[in-house]
């Protein structure tokens, strides 16, 4: 009997995966617990080795790319021991570049093994999140947490559900199967109850950028009962029992009519206006160092924003800056290089893939569809472990779809070919 080992294959992404606060609080329990910190610090230790054992697989890019990270690294260390005689005086400041480990490591690893069996990755998530929210935060499904705006469930987990909805959108698009469909709605239908904002934008990019990558993907049939599917399942959905009750309570559609007007309304309202104040108190100091930013003594430098109620500090000084913003972390710490240390290489990449002809996998098209709205999300969040890892499979899935090396000299080993499609049935 021949035993189909493929799964193993997800275990670098997974151990990325679990750093996200959804999967924390199942396998290790409270998120504040003394043994995430150690986790992460072998996190960084596995990818760094996986980064460096796979180098030779990368395409010359990646790994120019990958070499500057770990340079920036040791200049960073260096300046570190020459202002403060220790090799990594502040974490904090160091972790913004050891994150991106996790992307080589995930990206590296799938160049020399092979993609990842999708399936079994979107069952993986969609299990976790809804295990977290039956047994962790089962208060985040209920009507008054939504009024009150009480989401228990973190952004970067609320994200998650988009990855799977996208993935089984495509698989519905090319084979069909009433139950990605159903997933897909499922999905969508958590992501607008949950009511993270920013993943309800992050939504809007992804799905059309999506549909016209779809025109690259063999097999895609808008065929009637498709379209109907897509159409009517919704409607049929919502007009059943107690979901019906919920759609049409006032105070339901008083608040998601709130909660686009935040979204249109980012610099007079909501959370997107304290985002803007936080840019304002923090814009002094990054046209003072625009380039490489405040690295190290940007740690000691006081905290800047404050509080309209108590005009107190958000948070004590020597704790870091806190930036929800992905853009406003990289400039005030590491300027504009540090922006571009991060989002350049895959713009890069992922262009050159969809100006070379050639078709795209369904799943290559829904990862690249996740990659670019992350341009968008990091307006407001900065990015998570996973979210790095998650663009290392992105760059992993683009290699292997492509009919010719993407970079200018081949990679040293080709990529195995995808596998084989799954049953329709399953998501």
């Amino acid at each position: 009997m021949k035993v189909n080992l493929r799964f193993l294959l997800l275990t670098v992404f997974v151990l990325v995966l679990v750093t996200d606060p959804a999967f924390t609080q199942l396998v290790f329990g409270p998120i504040e617990d003394p043994i995430m910190g150690k986790y992460h610090y072998m996190l960084v230790g596995i990818s760094a080795v996986l980064g460096v054992v796979n180098i030779r697989y990368m395409s010359s890019i990646m790994r120019a790319w990958f070499l500057v990270v770990l340079l920036s690294l040791g200049a960073l260390a260096l300046e570190s021991y020459n202002g403060w005689g220790r090799w990594m005086v502040y974490p904090h400041v160091f972790g913004k570049l050891t994150v991106m480990l996790s992307l080589f490591a995930v990206y590296g690893y799938h160049c020399r093994k092979g993609l990842p069996p999708f399936r079994p990755l979107a069952r993986f998530i969609l299990v976790g999140l809804l295990l977290n929210l039956a047994l962790v935060n089962q208060n985040a499904l209920s009507v008054s947490a939504f009024l009150d705006n009480e989401r228990g469930f973190a952004v970067t987990s609320a994200y998650l559900f988009l990855v799977v909805a996208l993935f089984c959108l495509n698989w519905f698009l090319t084979r069909g199967g009433t139950l990605n469909v159903v997933v897909f709605f499922l999905c969508m239908g958590m992501i607008v109850f949950l009511q993270h904002r920013t993943v309800w934008v992050s939504a809007a990019v992804s799905l059309p950028l999506n549909i016209l990558l779809l025109r690259r993907v063999p097999g895609v049939r808008f065929t009637m009962n498709r379209i109907l599917l897509l159409t009517l399942l919704p409607f049929l959905v919502g007009s059943v029992g107690g979901i019906a009750t919920v759609l049409e309570n006032p105070a339901v559609l008083k608040k998601l009519e709130s909660s686009i007007d935040d979204i249109q309304n980012p610099d007079k309202q909501g959370t997107g206006n304290w985002r803007m104040k936080q840019y304002e108190s923090y814009k002094p100091f990054i046209a003072e160092r625009p380039v490489l930013g405040w690295r190290i003594e940007g740690f000691e430098l006081p905290v800047q924003f404050y509080s309209t109620d108590t005009d107190a500090p958000i948070w004590e000084n020597f704790t870091g800056h806190h930036f929800h913003s992905f853009y406003l972390d990289r400039l005030f710490y590491f300027g504009v290089f540090g922006v571009l240390l991060v989002v350049l290489v895959p713009i890069i990449v992922v262009v050159q893939r969809l100006l070379q002809p050639g078709p795209l996998p369904p799943e290559t098209a829904a990862l690249i569809a996740c990659g670019a709205n992350l341009l968008v999300y990091s307006i407001s969040y900065d990015w998570s472990p996973y979210q790095f890892a998650l663009v290392g499979l992105v760059l992993a899935a683009v290699q292997a779809s492509a009919p010719v090396p993407i970079s200018a000299r081949a990679v040293t080993a080709p990529l195995p070919a995808p596998p084989a499609a799954e049953p329709v049935l399953s998501y």
